[in-house]
């Protein structure tokens, strides 16, 4: 450095007070066909309020020519669905309802978390049950995985049993005669919980006991597999059971997103972030920007932050003409990038040097961005979080910019 002259010496500037705005909105509803998992249950959330999963399934049989045998006569029907996590307290008692879809599913098509299909309207089951997520169940003489058993309407096995041949010869005939069903949860007395189950598991289906002329202790099974349609279905209640700053962050008044701001899977919340005035970055001539370090941070006077764990990941999003789109940040990977919860500092960062590169050089357009739940988890987790405001005292949201100057 002694030697080098002053002209030739890098000229690197640091910035951390760049103009941020940020508030809560609702989400639009998202896609949940065919999610790795299906949520159900009712939580009464201290700072989110009401919130409910619900889903719809197809099932397949087993094997075609399903022959139940002379004279079969029914002993049970069981639904089951393999527990795959919780999420919020699980020793509060949870009622859950089964009904049957009056209007066929699709595989092959695009459904949203708000979207209702029809059923017959008439219950084949409800059930009140405190969650067991940990215990393994014994059926019959086998142990099998943690679920949920539900003993469906017997008028149900008995259709089952005394359907033509044709709606048990293949998948396309008894999709037509038994088009799936509904499962959604009453809403809970007490905060609750929201259960993950895998109905992909092997365990997960309809158990159909009966006997006939020739045997007694016999069973059929209706599977779930890939290539049945499942879909999630979300309701929030418009959030009219949240807290009162929430409601009124969601409701329009954008200038609370100055203190707190609140983040929720299940297609629940998002928060807008502009960064209106950026381009002063350059107003003495061009820079190229090292770093750019988004710091999100979770707030930690949220009582409820023990029992509520953050959503383990975030993403920023762009949205134009109602199409969304990655950060360039995001293809460096994640080490680079960033957006994993830091439970030691109570916080997320990212990094989106290339982003606000391109944004100050005029490539991109300055639309802002949208924090959501990491897109994988938005329909297959229930997590929600609470996170410090633009203008907070400690630990507000800010963007951190390391920049050279090239002129």
């Amino acid at each position: 450095m002694e030697v080098q002259p002053p002209n030739d010496k890098l000229n690197v500037e640091f910035c951390d007070t760049i103009t941020l705005s940020a508030y809560s909105m609702e989400e639009d509803s998202i896609r949940t066909d065919e999610t790795v998992y299906n949520l159900l249950g009712s939580n009464y959330d201290p700072v989110f309020g009401k919130n409910s999963a619900s889903f719809y399934s197809q099932f397949r049989l087993s094997s075609n020519n399903a022959n139940f045998g002379t004279n079969p006569g029914l002993d049970s029907i069981v639904l089951s669905f393999v527990y795959a996590g919780r999420y919020g307290d699980t020793t509060a008692q949870q009622t859950v309802k089964v009904y049957e879809l009056a209007e066929s599913i699709y595989q092959d098509s695009a459904y949203y978390s708000n979207r209702d299909i029809l059923t017959t309207g008439v219950a084949l089951a409800s059930k009140t049950f405190v969650p067991d997520i940990r215990d393994s169940v014994t059926v019959g003489s086998v142990k099998q995985a943690p679920q949920l058993r539900i003993s469906l309407d017997p008028t149900l096995g008995q259709r089952f049993l005394d359907a033509s041949s044709a709606s048990l010869t293949d998948n396309t005939g008894f999709l037509e005669f038994f088009k799936g069903i509904y499962v959604t949860a009453m809403p809970a007395a007490s905060e609750g919980a929201i259960m993950l189950f895998d109905l992909l598991n092997s365990s997960s289906k309809i158990t159909l006991y009966y006997h006939n002329d020739a045997a007694d202790s016999l069973q059929y099974n209706f599977v779930i597999d890939e290539y049945c349609a499942r879909i999630n279905h979300f309701n929030h209640s418009k959030y009219q059971y949240a807290d009162p700053y929430l409601r009124s962050e969601v409701s329009g008044d954008t200038t609370k997103g100055d203190s707190i701001l609140y983040l929720q899977s299940m297609a629940g919340l998002k928060i807008r972030i502009e960064y209106p005035y950026i381009k002063n970055l350059i107003k003495n001539g061009r820079i190229a920007i090292n770093n750019a370090n988004l710091i999100v941070a979770v707030d930690n006077n949220d009582a409820s932050l023990p029992d509520y764990a953050p959503p383990p990941q975030l993403v920023l999003l762009e949205e134009l003409d109602g199409k969304i789109r990655l950060l360039l940040d995001q293809y460096e990977g994640m080490t680079y990038y960033g957006g994993v919860y830091n439970s030691s500092k109570k916080e997320y960062k990212f990094n989106i040097a290339r982003h606000i590169q391109q944004v100050v050089d005029g490539i991109k357009e300055n639309l802002g961005l949208y924090l959501v739940v990491w897109l994988a988890d938005r329909p297959n987790k229930a997590n929600r979080v609470v996170l410090n405001g633009t203008k907070r005292q400690n630990g507000n949201l800010r963007l951190q910019i390391t920049y050279t100057k090239l002129y």
